[in-house]
């Protein structure tokens, strides 16, 4: 495989797409971040000089009068002015200036020649709205303005057409860009940075898929081996009939024997498999009053079942009041529980199940004297398909989906099942529900 079909392969790979759609966002949300900070940090920075723009344009033609004045008289806010008198206009601060327009845009008052303002053009495009603008002083240094352009009716002086109030924001602005490369460069490492947060969090996000992936796959492979066996088994025999078909019914009574054998270990295997998937779909537990004559009937048929296997069977029903539970699910896990000790226990197999429940909570206890189980197995026997002896529950019937069914019963019950040694030998299974 070429070098560009390797890389055309992983750009278009699961993981690469969960890593790009993380880092998209991360860039989304710095660049967002980015451009509100420098967007308040701009207002922040202009604030009191946009402030002094506007209150001078609510007054614009007292301004632009006193102004006139000045450039008539050559003395600004003079007090022998009696037009300057009583207006009670605030001071501008030092670095403001003021330039007047005729309606053609010629300049009528004396302006600051060291500034160049004289090459400040009137922008009748941008009445009343403040703008940002740069000229050339006499050394051809560039200096920047907030300005604003308001158009003026004066009586006194009807040659004013427009007002334009000009402040040098040169020391601010070189403050604001400072400022705005700082956090530019900060914002960009931490972009970076995001990079790293992004394939992290794509493995991340992907591990539990993977390892549910996994499972299934695993599950399936089971399912599939399980259910290879008996398939086998029934084409062995139904072939082995079909070529003797002058033989009896009687005479083939070990091949039909066999069939239906591996036909019920299909259902028990096909019906785990359903019982499973609708338990991983999510149950909702019917809860309904239990008494205690129910689990003594439970009790019944299990007791005759032993009997009929050999074994002994030790009933211990302490409830002495009706219960809360489901009615259904606890009759199928108690049955698991029983079916799993009976299987692992040999012909004299004692088998010893107790119910018992306080104000809260209800037990179930079942101890057997089985080979037992050993610490590293107990950790992995509510896995699917997880069998201890593999043959020897093969022979059993068992496909190693009991503890796994039984697991998500006592989780959807909202218990916890337990597994411990019983002394001298064998093992003891206790819920809590």
């Amino acid at each position: 495989m070429s070098t560009l079909s390797k890389l055309n392969q992983k750009f278009w790979s699961d993981n690469f797409s969960q890593f790009f759609h993380f880092f998209a966002i991360f860039t989304g949300i710095f660049v967002a971040m980015t451009v509100i900070i420098l967007q308040i940090m701009r207002y922040g920075v202009y604030s009191s000089v946009d402030s002094n723009l506007k209150n001078i344009s609510s007054h614009a033609q007292d301004y632009a009068e006193m102004v006139m004045t000045k450039s008539l008289i050559n003395d600004f806010m003079l007090e022998k002015d009696s037009s300057a008198k009583g207006k009670n206009l605030d001071q501008p601060s030092a670095n403001t200036n003021f330039v007047l327009y005729s309606s053609n845009g010629t300049i009528l008052n004396d302006v600051n020649d060291f500034l160049n303002l004289d090459q400040s053009a009137v922008d009748t495009k941008h009445l009343n709205s403040i703008q940002d603008e740069s000229i050339a002083n006499i050394y051809n240094q560039v200096e920047r303005y907030r300005t604003i352009t308001i158009k003026v009716k004066s009586k006194i002086y009807p040659t004013i057409a427009y007002l334009k109030v000009i402040v040098n924001v040169e020391q601010l602005a070189g403050a604001n860009q400072r400022y705005e490369k700082i956090i530019i460069v900060v914002m960009s490492l931490f972009w970076i940075l995001s990079v790293g947060a992004s394939v992290y969090l794509a493995n991340w996000s992907r591990r539990p898929i993977l390892e549910s992936y996994e499972k299934q796959k695993f599950f399936v492979e089971n399912a599939s081996h399980e259910l290879r066996t008996p398939l086998a088994v029934l084409q062995n025999r139904l072939e082995a009939l079909f070529r003797k078909p002058n033989e009896t019914i009687l005479e083939n009574s070990e091949n039909i024997a066999s069939s239906l054998e591996e036909v019920r270990n299909m259902r028990i295997l096909t019906t785990n498999l359903l019982n499973l998937a609708r338990r991983d779909d999510g149950m909702t537990p019917e809860i309904v009053s239990i008494r205690s004559s129910e689990i003594d009937d439970i009790f019944s048929n299990y007791e005759m079942i032993a009997e009929e296997s050999g074994k002994i069977f030790h009933a211990h029903n302490e409830i002495t009041r009706e219960i809360k539970s489901d009615k259904t699910l606890l009759k199928q896990l108690m049955t698991i529980l029983f079916d799993n000790a009976l299987k692992y226990t040999d012909s004299d197999g004692v088998i010893d199940f107790t119910v018992k429940c306080n104000d809260k909570n209800l037990y179930l206890i079942i101890a057997d004297n089985g080979p037992g189980i050993k610490d590293e197995d107990k950790r992995k026997i509510f896995d699917r398909f997880y069998r201890i002896d593999k043959a020897r529950t093969r022979q059993m019937g068992g496909f190693g989906l009991g503890l796994s069914l039984a697991q998500q019963i006592v989780h959807s019950l909202k218990g916890t099942i337990t597994v411990r040694d019983n002394h001298p030998k064998g093992t003891i299974f206790e819920i809590k529900l």
